[in-house]
């Protein structure tokens, strides 16, 4: 594919990650972004914007994290959202439970599947870092992942369909009409192809720093390693917003010493 080039064109690091630690890096990092204007399929979603959060453990404010669509690229001739999320721990948990997570997703701004990720989650001492790319034409996905000891490993499989990447599944979701009591699936691929089952919970009011709104209950079904859920088995619920927007305003997720709780304060559009 076309954006197999831009390998040879790594960014040398990523902002995100902590200084002198030794992470994988992305082909994908090395796209222009296009300069065309782009058209989305999801309610609201434009090119800039920013989804803050403050993030909870129980009572106590722990830190902070966004999701983002800092610009669009173009991968194979058509636009494609490049989304990115982060979290970070405070001062206070930083002492007995660092979190300091990035994800990347490229999602076709058209069809809403994925082109690829990138994932590096480092919760307490679990540490695991990966990246994939999904090419259509050759129909297979590869990637490398590292883990806790910085040991690399490659990875690929064949690929029959579309599939979403965890990240970008959650602003799939945003396109979906999701009724109370139903569920929906769909193709995922998280270093193997899988299906991925989303619960509708009941409707209800949230209030977060946003404000107060109507929300849908979101529970997905994962069984793998998810976006914010480190390991297998712990769950993660998702409140969306019952309006045109559909905004993730609040987001739950198990962890080692618990659960914690992002809430949205924030929406902005950076032109």
């Amino acid at each position: 594919m076309a954006f197999k080039t831009a390998a040879l064109l790594l960014l040398a690091f990523s902002a995100a990650a902590s200084a002198g630690e030794k992470v994988l890096t992305h082909p994908f990092w090395g796209l222009a972004p296009s300069t065309e204007t782009v058209t989305s399929r999801l309610p609201g979603l434009v090119k800039g914007e920013t989804l803050e959060y403050d993030i909870y453990w129980g009572v106590v404010l722990v830190g902070h994290s966004f999701i983002s669509v800092p610009d669009a690229v173009l991968i194979d001739s058509r636009p494609a959202w490049h989304i990115v999320s982060e979290a970070h721990s405070g001062s206070f948990i930083n002492n007995f439970y660092r979190v300091d997570d990035r994800n990347e997703a490229w999602m076709d701004a058209a069809d809403l599947y994925s082109y690829g990720y990138y994932k590096r989650v480092s919760e307490g001492k679990f540490f695991t870092n990966e990246w994939a790319v999904f090419d259509w034409a050759a129909k297979r996905y590869y990637g490398e992942k590292m883990n806790r000891k910085r040991q690399v490993s490659a990875f690929e499989g064949p690929l029959e369909k579309p599939v979403n990447d965890i990240f970008s599944a959650v602003y799939r979701l945003r396109a979906m009409t999701v009724a109370p009591g139903s569920k929906v699936e769909m193709d995922v691929n998280s270093r193997k192809n899988w299906r991925l089952a989303i619960k509708a919970g009941k409707r209800e009011k949230i209030k977060t720093g946003y404000g107060k709104k109507q929300c849908i209950l979101l529970e997905p079904m994962a069984g793998e390693e998810g976006l914010f859920v480190a390991k297998a088995g712990r769950r993660m619920l998702v409140w969306i917003t019952d309006d045109e927007l559909k905004l993730p305003m609040m987001l739950r997720a198990e962890i080692f010493i618990g659960s914690v709780t992002a809430k949205l304060v924030r929406r902005t559009i950076k032109q």
